[in-house]
């Protein structure tokens, strides 16, 4: 039988899984950029971001201005029954702020995502962000006057 040599010009290459992960990641990557690029060209978004942004700013200096002028409690849940039920801390005045900033957060994450496949979306969501952020400055502000 005949003797075969071992060649040793092929070398079998090294198994390594995160080359083919890297891979990926970069084009994960590069649709990222695709997408925020294509909605930050987008003047809709950039007009409901500021509409999202600038309510949400404003309430909060003016409840910042104005919280050492509220008492110590203050009335916040309108859907409880009237009296003591519907008093809240007073430092629970930027609770409506707070979530509205989540909210916004959330939906204009979404509305990126979408803006390539689905503008109408991404419109929708971007909407009712800056929507539900006006309605959130408008009621702290109206409790705020209320109390004053």
């Amino acid at each position: 039988m005949p003797k075969f040599k071992t060649s040793r010009s092929f070398k079998r290459p090294d198994f390594n899984p995160t080359g083919f992960r890297k891979f990926q990641d970069f084009r994960a990557k590069e649709k990222f950029t695709t997408w925020s690029q294509s909605a930050a060209a987008d003047n809709f978004i950039r007009l409901f971001i500021i509409v999202w942004f600038v309510p949400l700013l404003l309430a909060t200096i003016f409840a910042a201005f104005n919280f050492r002028l509220l008492p110590s409690q203050i009335p916040l849940f309108y859907s409880r029954n009237w009296g003591e039920d519907q008093l809240a801390a007073k430092s629970y005045i930027f609770i409506p702020l707070a979530g509205t900033l989540l909210l916004g957060i959330f939906n204009f994450g979404l509305a990126i995502n979408f803006h390539v496949n689905d503008r109408v979306s991404s419109y929708l969501l971007g909407g009712t962000a800056a929507l539900v952020s006006l309605l959130a400055a408008i009621t702290t502000v109206n409790i705020i006057n209320l109390i004053k």
